[in-house]
């Protein structure tokens, strides 16, 4: 993904929020100095800045400002010269436990591209541009990667996918009362380790299921045929996944059962460990 949005020769620049050598409460591994000996060959501008954190009093009534100081460090140089890999390999290290880590986020921005790529840890990334048609040939590429809850506002953007397709109120309502009664029934604490086989049940028409599949298996979800009758096929759509993410997977298969003139039967669930 990054080497599809960058090139050896692009001038980065580099923003990196360092907030000094205190541990992180959760981790705590970040490896002290190791972004600094990553970056060692390249000239490092500095600059102290404040995050500002507002909190209310219920005692006073008062709100209650509280500053956070940060050192922004700023690179400017072609990629080539940049270990970005080992940059990438570092953060994806920090929530994991593994070492060399990086605890900063680190921010690649192209003014040339308008582009901005942040990873903000071992499970993704964000890619931001201005114009659209700079991340299009990423969106097609590597779609399955997009997150349930991003993907239908990102087909929204690239007007693909299920762009244009919505539910209405009621039927929004009825699926997450749904929901949340069928996550009861199955007696799964949300708050634990609540990985799942998740199994979305999907009547297609005849004439459309073939192109009901092809769009579903491009979402990193994994769909096969149940059975067919004289006029439907029936689908199986299957993901590996949290169970406190359901909404958002049902919310797609509603809507892919809507696109392609279906209906979305529910789903099952199995706990994967």
């Amino acid at each position: 993904m990054f080497e599809e949005v960058f090139a050896p020769d692009d001038f980065i620049y580099l923003y990196i929020k360092d907030y000094g050598g205190s541990e992180d409460i959760m981790f705590g591994n970040n490896t002290p100095e190791y972004l600094d000996e990553l970056l060692s060959k390249q000239h490092v501008e500095e600059v102290k800045l404040y995050d500002i954190e507002e909190d209310y009093d219920e005692l006073t009534g008062q709100i209650i400002e509280m500053k956070n100081e940060y050192t922004v460090k700023l690179v400017y140089s072609r990629l080539k010269f940049i270990n970005y890999k080992e940059i990438l390999k570092g953060i994806g290290n920090y929530e994991q436990g593994r070492s060399p880590s990086i605890g900063e986020p680190v921010y690649f921005i192209s003014t040339e591209k308008d582009v901005v790529f942040h990873m903000y840890d071992d499970r993704g990334c964000d890619v931001f541009a201005l114009r659209k048609e700079t991340l299009a040939p990423a969106y097609y590429k590597y779609r399955k990667w997009i997150l349930d809850y991003n993907r239908i506002e990102i087909d929204n953007v690239f007007e693909e996918g299920l762009h244009n397709y919505y539910e209405t109120l009621k039927e929004r309502e009825e699926r997450i009362k749904a929901d949340r009664l069928k996550v009861e029934e199955t007696g799964i604490d949300l708050s634990q380790d609540n990985t799942c086989h998740i199994t979305h049940s999907l009547v297609i028409p005849n004439y459309r299921a073939e192109e009901c599949m092809n769009e579903i298996s491009g979402t990193g979800f994994t769909i096969f045929i149940d059975y067919k009758k004289c006029k439907v096929t029936h689908l199986k759509v299957t993901k590996t996944e949290a169970l406190a993410v359901i909404e958002y997977q049902t919310e797609l298969m509603s809507l892919y059962s809507k696109k392609y003139d279906g209906e979305y039967e529910g789903w099952s669930v199995k706990r994967a460990f």
